[in-house]
């Protein structure tokens, strides 16, 4: 996050030559015993570096700008000085991801100075601070783990606590940087330090700040990523799912794509953690965003529902008795991406008792499986090829006095599955012709027996 206005075209080489005598010039004024020379030297050298001029900042580094930077974040005395101080520091951690210019700043001592001004600065110090913290957290697990290490967590908890009273830019800038902080594998104390502050999490949602409510969206993500079971409850325990599923409602991609993610975390959790959300009306809301047009919604959306019908019976059930299971067929003629995710959705429910795979059936899903045995990737045919050997076991239920064959292997046969699956016989994937096999050798011995 850059300060001080937009990165302009680059400039002529002979302007970059002037500007970096300049700013040498600059940097030895920072030196100066006098407040005002300092000062005056800063907002000048912030203005060059809010340019985004990579050859700049170098130069500004090789003169030895960070170690009189951090030295001025601690004059308490002269707060201009150490805002403008800290704008710079923001437009030098501003570069590219692993960067040896926030690893300068972390390496002359800035990060614990920064948490201090957190504390006690006034409100666009604390701005300044949070977006050099921001930055810096943003740059790699490494960096991130320094800014934790030195405590940021709890002044920008006091910051959050209360948002209907704190100053917007002040809400926009600390969910930033809070979901910044929790992003990446999470630490293994992160609980125990993000536990007590979760409820004010819940209290970002209720925002009508769509800016924030999408970074605290993302702090939950990121928390849940890893699919922790201690983490999915805590976050359960804070009361955010009720406000997440009514946010869902708004098909506005920038606010659902975070959501989703962060409900498609939480569905990896045991079933009762999933049964939460069903019975906070996640499924409903589900259904409205499959109408989404945003690629990304429907890829996410697909996987919250895939992550559900891995549940028990009753869960699959409830995906069925919300009318899922059509938009769901629909999506597998999507990009290939979204199939992936409808063809799980579809092979989990296909667990199910012989009524649910009947449904299933009556909808299209046997077709719809069928027609995915022809995608270039091997995990998804051999998933497709493991939902319908379930199907055809559960078509075996049927047969009877009146029933003689088996309905879905009919079914399979009559919509091209059974050509396919002989086909991935020969399979290059050992996984996938050998489920070919498997099934052939189970269901239709006698194509089997041809093929060998």
């Amino acid at each position: 996050m850059e300060e001080d206005g937009d990165t302009p075209s680059s400039p002529s080489p002979p302007c970059i030559i002037n500007t970096i005598q300049h700013i040498r010039i600059l940097t030895q004024s920072l030196s100066s015993d006098d407040p005002a020379s300092q000062l005056e030297a800063t907002t000048e050298i912030c203005k060059l570096l809010s340019k985004g001029q990579i050859a700049l900042i170098d130069q500004a580094i090789r003169e030895g700008i960070v170690p009189q930077l951090v030295r001025f974040l601690e004059r308490n005395d002269i707060p201009q000085l150490q805002s403008k101080a800290a704008c710079i520091l923001t437009n030098i951690t501003s570069g590219t991801s692993e960067s040896e210019h926030t690893r300068t700043v972390i390496k002359h001592g800035a990060v614990p100075l920064l948490v201090n001004l957190l504390y006690r600065g006034n409100y666009d110090m604390k701005e300044q601070a949070l977006r050099v913290l921001g930055n810096i957290a943003g740059d790699s697990q490494s960096t991130r783990d320094d800014v934790l290490s030195h405590g940021a967590l709890l002044p920008l908890f006091g910051l959050l606590w209360n948002p209907t009273i704190v100053k917007p830019s002040i809400l926009r800038i600390g969910t930033w940087t809070l979901s910044h902080l929790f992003h990446g594998k999470p630490p293994s104390k992160l609980l125990q330090q993000i536990q007590p502050a979760l409820p004010f999490v819940h209290n970002l949602l209720l925002m009508a700040d769509e800016e924030v409510v999408v970074n605290a969206c993302r702090t939950l993500s990121y928390l849940t990523h890893d699919g922790s079971s201690k983490m999915i409850q805590a976050v359960i325990d804070a009361n955010v799912c009720p406000r997440l599923v009514e946010l869902l409602q708004s098909l506005e991609s920038n606010v659902a794509a975070p959501i989703l993610v962060t409900l498609r975390n939480l569905t990896l959790g045991d079933e009762a953690q999933t049964q939460i959300l069903i019975d906070n009306g996640v499924l409903p809301c589900l259904k409205l965003v499959l109408s989404s047009c945003d690629k990304i919604v429907l890829r996410h959306a697909c996987s919250v529902i895939s992550n559900i019908t891995r549940g028990n019976i009753s869960q699959i059930q409830a995906v069925i008795d919300v009318d899922l299971i059509s938009p769901l067929v629909c999506l597998t003629k999507a990009e290939f991406d979204i199939k992936q995710e409808v063809a799980q959705a579809i092979v989990n429910a296909a667990d199910g008792t012989p009524q649910q795979i009947q449904f299933l059936a009556s909808k299209g899903c046997i077709e719809a499986l069928c027609d995915l045995l022809t995608c270039p990737d091997p995990t998804t045919m051999t998933s497709c090829l493991s939902g319908l050997y379930n199907i055809l076991l559960a078509g075996e239920t049927y047969k009877g006095d009146t029933v003689w064959v088996n309905v879905y292997a009919e079914k399979v046969d009559k919509c091209g599955g059974l050509e396919k699956i002989e086909s991935l016989q020969c399979n290059d994937n050992n996984g996938v012709s050998t489920m070919a096999m498997d099934i052939l050798g189970t269901y239709w011995p006698e194509s089997g027996s041809e093929q060998d």
